[in-house]
C-alpha cells in the first residue's frame, strides 16, 4: 500500500463510509506499527535518586521546576508511580525490558546487561522502524560502550562525575569537562535537530540527583536558607519497630546537602525546557510522547536518619511520573492509579501500535489514561548487596504494605496500613487487631512470587 497522508479522525471515518472499507482505520491513522513517520516519537527521561514530591507540581511550592510543572499541566501526572527495585542498575533493566529483576537477570549493580530472553524497548522499536538513542548514564557492566537497540550512543562508565567525563560517543571516547546535565542536554538537542524519515525513540539518563549533590556553579546560591529537612526528621520521630541498618549517625544529611540535592534538579529542569523548545521549533511536539521519571526515589533522613534508597519504604520506591502527549493524554491530570517502571515497555509498545514482547511482566498504562481501573498491588524485590541492607521481598497494595525479609528470620516484617500513618512510623506486624490483613497480604505476597515466576538468586 502507498504512503497515505496524514489526515484526521473524522476524515478517516468519512473515507470508510464512503466505501474504502478495505483501508484499515489504524492504517488511516497512521498507527499500525510498521514504523511509519506518523507513528508517535519518543522522549524518555531518566533522572537518578528522584522522589516523587521532587517538583513543584507535587505540592511543595519551594522547588522551582517551571518546566516540570508545565509539563504536568499539559499532559498527566501519575500520583502512584513505583520502582519494583529501587537500586540503580535493576530498576534501570526493569525500566528497559518490562521486567522484574528476578527474570532480567540484573540484581545488583555489578550486573550484567539484561538477559537475551529480556528484550529492552528499544530493540523492540528499532526493530519497528524507529531510530534510536540513548545519552546519558547506563550504570550496568560498568561500561559506557554502545548497546544493542540504540543507533546512537553518549555514555559514561558506571556513575560518572558531574563535572569531568570521558565519554564514549557512538563508539569514540572523548573527555568532556562541561556540567554533565548540560552536556547531555547539548547532545540530546543535536539529536532532536536532525532530520529523518522515521520516528525517534531518545532516552536521555541524567546522573542527577545522585550523590554527592553537585549543582551546576549557577544554581550554587539558589534555596539560600530553605530548610528542606522531612518534618519526621526534624521533629526526632522514629519507627516503633525497624532493622537496625547501621551507619545512621554517620551518614547524616545536613541542611545544605539536602539544598544541593534540589539544585542539582534544577539544570535538569533546565534541560527539560531546552528538548521541549527543540521539539516545538521543529513542530514535533504533539507528535511526541515526553515522559520524565527516575529509576528510583531516595530516603532524605526518613525512618530514623536514613540516607538510602533500597529499602521498601514510600520515599525509596515511589517516583516521579509525568507523561505528556495530547493525542492520549489529557491535559493537567492526576491519576491516582499504581503505575510501575515495569509498564514502561508495554505503554510505549501500546503507544506505537507494536506488539510487545512475550513474557512482559508491566501492563500499559494507556487503558489508565482513558479511565480504566488498573492494579490493586505489586511485588517489591530488593537482593542483597553492598552494605547492611537486607534481601526484601514487600507487597503494596492501594492501602497498605507488609515488607518481608526472608533470608534474615531475626528481622521482623513490618505491616503498615498507609492512610493512617502515610510516613510508615506504626509497624503494626503481629498485632492480634490487624492479624486479618497481615495473613491477607502474605498470602497475596506468596500468589504475586509464583504470578511472576520468582527465582531466589544463586551465590
Amino acid at each position: 500500500m502507498s504512503p497515505l497522508p496524514d489526515i484526521s479522525r473524522r476524515d478517516a471515518l468519512r473515507l470508510l463510509g464512503a466505501g474504502a472499507a478495505t483501508v484499515a482505520l489504524s492504517d488511516l491513522l497512521g498507527c499500525n506499527g510498521g514504523g511509519g513517520a506518523r507513528q508517535p516519537n519518543v522522549l524518555v527521561i531518566l533522572t537518578d535518586d528522584v522522589r516523587a514530591d521532587a517538583m513543584g507540581c507535587a505540592g511543595d511550592k519551594r522547588l522551582e521546576t517551571p518546566n516540570l510543572d508545565r509539563l504536568a499541566a499539559e499532559g498527566v501526572r501519575f500520583a502512584n508511580s513505583f520502582v519494583t527495585t529501587s537500586l540503580c542498575s535493576p530498576s534501570r533493566a526493569s525500566l528497559l525490558t518490562g521486567c522484574y529483576a528476578h527474570k532480567h537477570g540484573v540484581r545488583d549493580n555489578f550486573s550484567r546487561d539484561p538477559e537475551q530472553a529480556c528484550p529492552t524497548f528499544a530493540e523492540v522499536l528499532q526493530k519497528s522502524g524507529y531510530e534510536t538513542g540513548y545519552i546519558g548514564k547506563w550504570h550496568m557492566l560498568q561500561s559506557g560502550t554502545p548497546r544493542a537497540g540504540f543507533d546512537h550512543w553518549v555514555s559514561f562508565t558506571g556513575q560518572g562525575e558531574y563535572f569531568r567525563n570521558t565519554m564514549n560517543i557512538d563508539g569514540k571516547w572523548s573527555l568532556v569537562i562541561n556540567y554533565v546535565t548540560d552536556e547531555l542536554t547539548d547532545h540530546a538537542v543535536r539529536f532532536l535537530e536532525r532530520d529523518r524519515a522515521k520516528p525517534f525513540m531518545l532516552v536521555v539518563g541524567h546522573k542527577a540527583a545522585h550523590a554527592p549533590f553537585l549543582p551546576a556553579q549557577r544554581h550554587a546560591q539558589r534555596y539560600a536558607g530553605v530548610d528542606f529537612t522531612p518534618r519526621e526528621a526534624r521533629e526526632g520521630a522514629g519507627l516503633s519497630a525497624q532493622p537496625d541498618w547501621g551507619g545512621r549517625d554517620a551518614e547524616a544529611l545536613k541542611p545544605e546537602d539536602l539544598r544541593n540535592y534540589h539544585r542539582s534538579l534544577l539544570a535538569v529542569d533546565e534541560s527539560l525546557g531546552r528538548l521541549v523548545d527543540t521539539l516545538k521549533k521543529r513542530s514535533l511536539l504533539d507528535d511526541t510522547i515526553i515522559i520524565y521519571t527516575s529509576d528510583n526515589g531516595l530516603m532524605l533522613g526518613e525512618h530514623g536518619g536514613l540516607r538510602d534508597k533500597r529499602a521498601a519504604y514510600e520515599p525509596s520506591i515511589r517516583v516521579p511520573m509525568l507523561v505528556r502527549y495530547p493525542k492520549l493524554a489529557p491535559r493537567g491530570k492526576v491519576n491516582e492509579e499504581l503505575v510501575l517502571g515495569i509498564d514502561l515497555l508495554p505503554s510505549l509498545c501500546e503507544a506505537a501500535g507494536v506488539p510487545a514482547p512475550a513474557g512482559v511482566q508491566g501492563r500499559s498504562w494507556v487503558p489508565l489514561l482513558k479511565g480504566a481501573k488498573g492494579r490493586d498491588d505489586f511485588l517489591y524485590e530488593y537482593f542483597r548487596e553492598e552494605g547492611n541492607v537486607p534481601t526484601c521481598l514487600a507487597v503494596r497494595s492501594r492501602d497498605w504494605k507488609l515488607v518481608t525479609y526472608p533470608e534474615d528470620p531475626n528481622l521482623p516484617s513490618e505491616l503498615y496500613d498507609l492512610r493512617a500513618d502515610p510516613g510508615e512510623l506504626a509497624n503494626l506486624a503481629g498485632r492480634p487487631e490487624h492479624a486479618t490483613v497481615q495473613q491477607q497480604l502474605s498470602a497475596r505476597l506468596a500468589a504475586l512470587l509464583q504470578e511472576t515466576a520468582y527465582r531466589r538468586p544463586t551465590a
